[in-house]
This record gives C-alpha cells, sequence and structure tokens, in this order.
C-alpha cells in the first residue's frame, strides 16, 4: 500500500510538471506575440491603380517616414513588413503621376487602396508635378505631426471613425470624450473641460485658436481629432505653447 501511495504521488507530480512547463510555454508564445505586436512585425497589403482603373507598378510606398518602404509589382500589389498596428501615415509616388498620401488607423488583415492620377502632356505638366510633390511632402509632415502628438492619447478619432459616427456637429464627437463636457445642444452647444469647467484650447492644424468654438469646424471637414483632458497627458509639442494646462486641448488636423 506504501508503494502504490507513491507512486500514485510520484505520477501527480510529473502531471503537475507537464502543466506548469505547458504553461511556461504558453506564457513565453504570449510574451512573443506581445513583443511582436510592440516592434511592428505585421505585414500592409494594398493595390495602387491609376485613374482609368489600371494597376500601377514600381509604386515606392511609404509608411510612417522612410524607415519602411516598398515598391508595387506588376498587379499593383504592395507587401511591406515591419508595420505597426495603429495610427499611422502612408504615401505613394511614382514618376508620371501625382503622388498621395493617407492618414490610417491599421488594424489586422487591413488592404490600403491608392489611386494615383497619371500626369499628362500638358505644357504645365512640371509646375503641376511640383506643386503636387510640395503638397504630398506638405501632407506627410502633417500627418507624422499628428501621429506623434496622437502617441500620448487613447482618445483619438480618424476621419474613418468619424463618418462612421455621422456626427453633424463637432460638439457631437466630444460627448463622451474623458476630461470633457459638452454643454447645450446643436449648432450652439460648446465644450469645457471636466476639471475646471473652462473652455479647452483648440489646436487646427497645429496653430493655436483664441475664443474658437469647435462647431465652427464641420465634421466632415476633419481628418484626426485628438483630445487631452491635461496638462500631463500632452505631448511636448503642445506643452510647449501657452495653454491653460486645468482646461485640455482639442487639437484638430484638417483634411
Amino acid at each position: 500500500m506504501s508503494t502504490a501511495t507513491k507512486g500514485r504521488h510520484h505520477v501527480s507530480a510529473a502531471a503537475r510538471v507537464w502543466v506548469l512547463l505547458a504553461l511556461t510555454l504558453l506564457l513565453l508564445l504570449t510574451a512573443t506575440a506581445g513583443a511582436a505586436h510592440a516592434q511592428g512585425n505585421w505585414a500592409l497589403i494594398g493595390f495602387v491603380k491609376d485613374d482609368e482603373g489600371n494597376p500601377v507598378e514600381n509604386v515606392q510606398i511609404v509608411v510612417g517616414g522612410l524607415e519602411t518602404r516598398g515598391l508595387t509589382d506588376e498587379n499593383g500589389r504592395f507587401y511591406i513588413r515591419g508595420v505597426s498596428l495603429g495610427l499611422t501615415y502612408v504615401g505613394a509616388r511614382r514618376i508620371g503621376y501625382l503622388p498621395a498620401a493617407d492618414l490610417v488607423r491599421l488594424v489586422p488583415s487591413d488592404t490600403l487602396n491608392f489611386v494615383l492620377e497619371k500626369l499628362g502632356q500638358r505644357l504645365d505638366t512640371v509646375k503641376v508635378r511640383t506643386r503636387a510633390e510640395a503638397a504630398w511632402d506638405r501632407d506627410m509632415q502633417r500627418f507624422a505631426w499628428a501621429t506623434e502628438t496622437a502617441r500620448s492619447s487613447s482618445a483619438v478619432l480618424t476621419d474613418r471613425d468619424i463618418k462612421a459616427r455621422g456626427a453633424v456637429f463637432t460638439t457631437d464627437l466630444l460627448t463622451s470624450r474623458a476630461g470633457f463636457n459638452v454643454v447645450g445642444q446643436g449648432g450652439t452647444a460648446r465644450v469645457v473641460s471636466t476639471r475646471a469647467r473652462c473652455a479647452p484650447t483648440v489646436f487646427l492644424d497645429g496653430q493655436p485658436l483664441v475664443a474658437f468654438n469647435v462647431n465652427d469646424i464641420l465634421p466632415s471637414t476633419i481628418k484626426l481629432m485628438v483630445t487631452y483632458p491635461g496638462f500631463s497627458a500632452m505631448p511636448v509639442q503642445l506643452q510647449s505653447m501657452r495653454v491653460n494646462p486645468n482646461c485640455g486641448v482639442i487639437s484638430i488636423l484638417s483634411l
């Protein structure tokens, strides 16, 4: 009986060892997956077509700056590894076409599509191209600033988020924002901070606006909205500007 009892105990201990090993392996796999996600081991897939619906090859695709890039194949398809999920910006450019850029919130299995307009044979093609390149550079810089300032806040709305909400007034987008209250209804509504009941500073494309009603901006014209309820949540770019730390900040990037 004694031997049998020891045998049963021996089997139970072995089972516990296997359970511990399985749990350890599961934790390691979870940690590895989390690290891969943090390091940006996702792949971005998309297609580029011209304004006539034809695939465009050898288009340079830039994701979140110049660190991650790729080219489209003969089918206009691009496949770029090392992309992080969440808010980022993507640009597409090729000689002979007007460049394009977009600010997007990437999710798993996301597919991104671009349509590039062909440059015609007009005499002013060089001027058109020059203006388009300048606008593309400006958009990429604006999107880079927007993603950088949005990193310190989870209260981020992209143009796609705003469209899905069907908001009529911009204050409609702020009714559930942490740290802010909407007073009144419709176009005359205003937003105040929950903490100090004062009007937050509004930044439009990086420029502070004084005594500004956010309803003067239509939701359909907003590319990105980021809200910061307090000074500690604000990025350095906004902390260096003169704002009331108790009233919060609403940063808006226009289309």
